[in-house]
């Protein structure tokens, strides 16, 4: 079900892709010479669309974070079984405690980011924020990690951002070894997504020989991405996770 999701999504995202690049050649094509009156030129239809698409698959996603939400959940709690894709609305409601804490540890940064630029006044300051800002990035998702199962475990949200109980129990693990597991859970990943580009290459080839259509191809292999690629990854993250968060409270 989680991968029939992932592959809808992507098909959406192709969809959402289509209608924006026909915006575009709108805008590229009109003879107005002020932004505002290319805008307007943009037919409804296609902002119409594109919100309806954009709407139903923020909804998929939330039904999938809160699949993974509840992953995490088994996997702290030593279950080696898959939740069931059952209760629809505390699918729901989990996804949307998922998707707020992983949004407001991201806002973060961005914020500082675009806010930096903006107060930028000396010469190449603005790569000292771009390596300021990943920095933070990479700062702020570890602690996501953590935040996460943190909130799942004691079914609270406020518990996400309880920075002081979330660093002790990273600090109960040893910040060496949580840090290394999660470097080594990405160097994981990185192979497996670099075997699963090859295989998708090769498949890419096998389809291009039988269907001469470009839009065709990539509708299939965004479709065999989230099926067997997307849904795994994610599932598999959402394990080790768990089991991170359940090392460091024994």
């Amino acid at each position: 079900i989680i991968g029939a999701l992932f592959a809808f999504i992507n098909i959406l995202s192709f969809g959402i892709t289509e209608y924006f690049l026909k915006i575009f050649r709108v805008i590229a094509k009109s003879p107005a010479d002020s932004f505002a009156l290319k805008l307007s030129q943009i037919p409804a239809n296609n902002i119409y669309v594109i919100s309806f698409l954009c709407i139903i698959g923020f909804i998929i996603s939330l039904f999938i974070m809160g699949y993974l939400y509840n992953v995490i959940k088994f996997s702290i709690e030593s279950k080696t079984d898959f939740p069931e894709f059952d209760d629809i609305l505390n699918l729901l409601i989990n996804g949307a405690k998922y998707f707020v804490v992983s949004f407001a540890y991201n806002i973060i940064p961005t914020i500082l980011f675009v806010v930096g630029l903006s107060y930028v006044q000396f010469y190449n300051s603005d790569y000292i924020i771009s390596i300021l800002t990943v920095l933070l990035y990479i700062i702020c998702n570890f602690l996501l990690i953590m935040a996460l199962s943190n909130m799942i475990d004691s079914n609270k949200f406020s518990k996400a951002f309880d920075l002081k109980e979330i660093t002790s129990k990273i600090a109960n693990l040893g910040w060496i070894k949580y840090i290394g597991i999660i470097i080594f859970t990405f160097i994981i990943y990185a192979i497996i997504m670099a075997a699963f580009g090859i295989v998708l290459m090769f498949i890419t080839m096998f389809i291009a020989l039988a269907i001469n259509k470009a839009m065709i191809i990539l509708a299939i292999i965004s479709i065999i991405q989230g099926l067997f690629i997307s849904s795994y990854i994610s599932i598999f993250f959402a394990r080790v996770y768990g089991s991170v968060y359940r090392e460091a409270i024994k």
